[in-house]
């Protein structure tokens, strides 16, 4: 009895009874931040792996308590119904130059595994929670949910034979990063792996399986379409490819050349059901449009959509701001 009464005290009664909203990622993120203003700071909890010594306050068997935006003091409880968003766990260079194995490495995965625990807290319904946000970050994963669903897929394999590739998926064929689309290089600078349309010549002599790479057979694109979900909500926009690399993301101004769409609803319906199918209450997807009609191409349950045209970022963030009060 005398160790569960100091448990409890890691969980003080402060703040029992508020429904709160806990947002997952970097309170300086854009997407976080448009959507937190959106919500009153009082019980509205934005924490990362690098925020947490200063938001959380404590943790038990019971529950934990949390300092929300206004500085009070807020508990996550089983009793206590509350909703979150997971953008990300910890910001993109959280982890830079640190020494694996060293010490500071062992204080970053504590943090991360008392996150785990905070994102875990039964009674916080999640918009996507953070298994099906792992599991929905996995290109085959989406891949294999859409091919199930009957969409429209590229034909995709993971190999090393550079020729068995060209094979099964036509020359040129595209790479993509199976992992992460960025690291940092050995100057200090950061470098971002895009996808690109290669032969099985250029490839001839490459370790494909030592980091594995996606290969896909290359669509010939009309359109590129960011499609954003939020439960059951959807918006589309549309960049004409014309004059475009294989990886639109590669031009600058690319990203500030999207339309609002509304000429694809077929789209936005599969984008729906798909978004379901993983679990995933918010994702932003990537679909391409060439002489055979849609194709989907990519999924983030993590979410960029701030550099659309804003009559749609002001509609998405509303709607998940809605979400998460409640509404």
């Amino acid at each position: 009895m005398k160790d569960a009464a100091v448990a409890e005290l890691a969980v003080p009664p402060a703040g029992d009874g508020v429904a709160a909203v806990v947002l997952i990622g970097d309170p300086a993120d854009p997407h976080i931040d448009v959507v937190a203003r959106r919500l009153p700071r009082q019980g509205t909890v934005v924490i990362d792996a690098a925020s947490l010594p200063t938001v959380l306050e404590g943790m038990s068997l019971h529950g934990c308590t949390v300092r929300d935006l206004a500085g009070e003091v807020v508990r996550l409880a089983p009793q206590i119904p509350s909703r979150g968003w997971i953008r990300r766990l910890a910001p993109a260079d959280w982890e830079r130059d640190v020494v694996l194995g060293s010490k500071r490495a062992a204080g970053l995965a504590s943090r991360m595994t008392a996150l785990a625990a905070v994102v875990r807290q039964a009674g916080t319904t999640w918009l996507c929670d953070v298994d099906a946000l792992f599991a929905a970050e996995n290109k085959i994963v989406q891949y294999r949910a859409a091919d199930a669903l009957g969409l429209r897929v590229p034909r995709t394999m993971i190999g090393g034979d550079p020729d068995r590739l060209a094979a099964e998926l036509g020359e040129p064929f595209v790479i993509k990063p199976l992992g992460p689309g960025n690291f940092t290089a050995d100057d200090g600078g950061e470098q971002v792996i895009h996808t690109r349309a290669v032969t099985a010549a250029q490839l001839a002599g490459a370790d494909l399986l030592d980091a594995p790479f996606l290969a896909q057979q290359l669509l010939s694109a009309r359109f590129h379409l960011r499609v954003v979900t939020v439960t059951d909500r959807v918006w589309t926009a549309e960049l004409d490819a014309g004059g475009l690399p294989v990886d639109w993301r590669s031009v600058d101004e690319a990203h500030h050349s999207f339309t609002p769409s509304s000429r694809w609803p077929g789209v936005g319906e599969d984008a729906v059901r798909l978004a379901r199918c993983l679990g995933t209450g918010i994702s932003c997807q990537d679909w391409i449009i060439d002489e055979c009609g849609p194709a989907f191409v990519d999924l983030n349950p993590g979410g960029q959509w701030l550099f659309l045209p804003e009559v749609l970022t002001l509609q998405i963030a509303d709607h998940l701001a809605a979400w998460l009060n409640g509404a």
